[in-house]
């Protein structure tokens, strides 16, 4: 009696043991293969297995090319599996972005961060039976009967690049991938809904990036966007830095002026606008520029003009002490006078005098007029804060902090408690069954 007893015992005491354990050796264990899938302009699936069960929480981490941060979603889990769609279809993805991405799990007081990997959206839309080849740094992608136009560009990149490296004093970071459209309809939809009627090329230098439709313009007009638009790579790569963009006239001025290196058209440009509506003051196409083709086209003229006169009064070697002082952090005012020599103001101060042109003065905004809208006749003012003789409200039934709601709904894991116990609790029972039959059965043998 006395070892069935000990055994049973024994028995007890490991179950409640394992019972005790068993929400812990059951929990979150880990991430086990993730998968990705995106179809272009509709969405990108993500996918992660949880060995072990679902953790506390749950997140994807997001980042893509030029991101300051990962973008973090929080993604609901199945039982031992979880799955985020990103809907592009909703929000415009660049194709040919390299999407970075982690999932990170909390569970308890534990987090748990999976690998980093990553998954390129491309442009699968039906009719793009994509064809590619490399040419020194640049992949070119063709369909169609487009391969001897899109191996033309090839070789103009790696002109273009010689020749932009060669005047900021640096190398090409990366490979560049060029992507050519037969089409207006697959060019667009490539390029977005922001896209300008009149583009016929684009860069994305951040994506390392360039976009081009053989519709766009003749063939001599596309290979000048060419080398335009590979010189913006460059400049990216050389003026590349934590802080923020280079002015925009200066992008753009370097990569017009690139295409021929010079800007005599573009002089004649700003010639004529100095004599009729005027001139644009240089900060006020620091950021973007107008919509507007007359506003447009004067800005591309001055960012070229600069350029150039940059060029004739200090030489080429001012446009790679301008693109290393951006690196190191340096504002437009201090890039412009690390490559020239003399404060930024006094730069713009000479140019305005080339064309004999005022230097445009800030516009000073007209004063707001006092309202003359009716208004109505003001009521009674709530002085708000809460009044010490008024009666404390009805009590609405609703569960205090203490009680238990009535669905009987309570804090996370409660459930799960609670059904260990139960277990725990139909484990003593038999238990003392177990023993009360021994004990009787002993009694009768006696």
């Amino acid at each position: 009696m006395g070892r069935l007893t000990r055994a049973l015992g024994a028995l007890g005491l490991a179950a409640c043991a394992w019972l005790i354990g068993a929400e812990a050796a059951f929990g979150f264990d880990g991430f086990g293969g993730t998968t990705v899938d995106s179809t272009y302009g509709q969405g990108i699936t993500f996918e992660v297995e949880l060995a072990g069960g679902a953790p506390d929480r749950l997140e994807l981490l997001i980042s893509t090319p030029g991101d300051d941060g990962s973008f973090v979603t929080p993604v609901e889990p199945d039982a031992s599996s979880a799955t985020h769609l990103w809907d592009t279809s909703a929000g415009y993805l660049t194709p040919n972005t390299l999407i970075t991405f982690r999932w990170r799990a909390t569970d308890g007081g534990t987090v748990t961060v999976s690998d980093e990997a990553t998954h390129r959206y491309v442009d699968d839309r039906p009719g793009l039976d994509w064809q590619s080849t490399r040419l020194g740094d640049a992949t070119v992608h063709w369909y169609g009967d487009s391969e001897a136009q899109a191996l033309r560009f090839g070789e103009l990149t790696a002109q273009g690049v010689a020749r932009a490296e060669q005047l900021l004093g640096t190398t090409l970071a990366g490979p560049v991938d060029i992507f050519v459209y037969d089409s207006q309809a697959d060019f667009f939809g490539a390029l977005g809904p922001g896209a300008r009627e009149w583009t016929g090329a684009a860069a994305y230098s951040e994506l390392r990036t360039i976009f081009m439709w053989l519709e766009g313009g003749s063939t001599s007009y596309l290979e000048v966007a060419m080398l335009h638009e590979v010189t913006h790579i460059v400049f990216h790569d050389a003026t590349d830095n934590p802080y923020h963009e280079p002015a925009r006239w200066l992008n753009e001025g370097l990569a017009t002026w690139a295409e021929r290196s010079e800007a005599d058209d573009e002089r004649a440009i700003v010639q004529l606008e100095a004599g009729g509506g005027g001139l644009f003051a240089f900060e006020a196409i620091t950021e973007q520029f107008p919509i507007g083709e007359r506003g447009g086209r004067l800005s591309y003229a001055q960012g070229a003009t600069m350029v150039d006169m940059i060029v004739r009064d200090h030489g080429e070697a001012a446009l790679a002490a301008i693109a290393a002082a951006y690196r190191e952090g340096a504002s437009d005012a201090e890039a412009l006078e690390a490559g020239t020599g003399i404060p930024a103001d006094d730069l713009y101060a000479s140019f305005y005098a080339d064309f004999g042109a005022e230097a445009p003065q800030a516009i000073e905004p007209e004063p707001i007029p006092p309202s003359n809208v009716d208004r109505p006749t003001p009521g009674r003012v709530d002085q708000g804060g809460v009044d010490p003789d008024a009666e404390p409200p009805p009590d609405d039934g609703a569960p205090s902090e203490e009680e238990p709601a009535p669905d009987g709904s309570g804090a996370p894991g409660e459930d799960g408690v609670g059904i260990l116990v139960l277990l725990g609790i139909a484990v003593v029972v038999a238990l003392g069954a177990a023993v009360l039959v021994a004990r009787r059965a002993a009694g009768r043998a006696s």
